[in-house]
């Protein structure tokens, strides 16, 4: 003959217990909205798994049991989530790192077409000094740091232009 096992009734272990669990997951959670999510899930899971509750025990350990599982696991997810918005927050914009791309790859060009300017401007060079080191008059020379540097200012206002640009719209 089959013995037939009493189930419990979680709707009156919500009644009795849950200012118990609920002041367990608000412990766990430091946070009230997450403690009531804990506690919510916790009922529900116990609900779930009622027909493997032993009777001859009492229900409070075990309702808290699951309880702070649920506010850990609720209180991980928040933790990830925040730690990945912060990155986010850090992270540089698509925009950018496109634009520190395009500076880097200009710059790069610049200092190539006109090592006069990279030896004055990075080098601290006079134009006397950069024709030296070049083998060219002094004169060229100047004129060529000059040169230089109108391409890279007007490369700079250009970029600066649009960059504002984008920020209006």
């Amino acid at each position: 003959m089959a013995t037939s096992v009493a189930i419990p009734d979680i709707g009156s272990w919500f009644e009795r217990y849950a200012p118990s669990v609920r002041h367990v997951a608000v412990r766990v959670t430091g946070d009230l909205d997450d403690a009531d999510d804990a506690l919510q899930d916790a009922f529900l899971a116990a609900w779930r798994s009622r027909a493997r509750f032993d009777p001859a025990r009492r229900p409070l350990p075990w309702l808290v049991t699951i309880a702070r599982r649920k506010a850990l696991t609720i209180a991980a997810a928040r933790s990830r989530k925040a730690d990945l918005l912060i990155r986010a927050e850090l992270a540089p914009s698509a925009e950018d790192v496109a634009l520190a791309r395009a500076s880097d790859g200009w710059a790069a060009d610049a200092v190539r077409h006109e090592p006069a300017l990279a030896l004055h401007a990075l080098g601290g060079l006079t134009a006397g000094a950069v024709g030296k080191c070049l083998g060219i008059p002094l004169r060229t020379a100047a004129s060529r740091i000059a040169r230089g540097r109108r391409r890279v200012e007007a490369r700079l206002t250009a970029t600066t232009y649009s960059s504002s640009r984008s920020n209006v719209s």
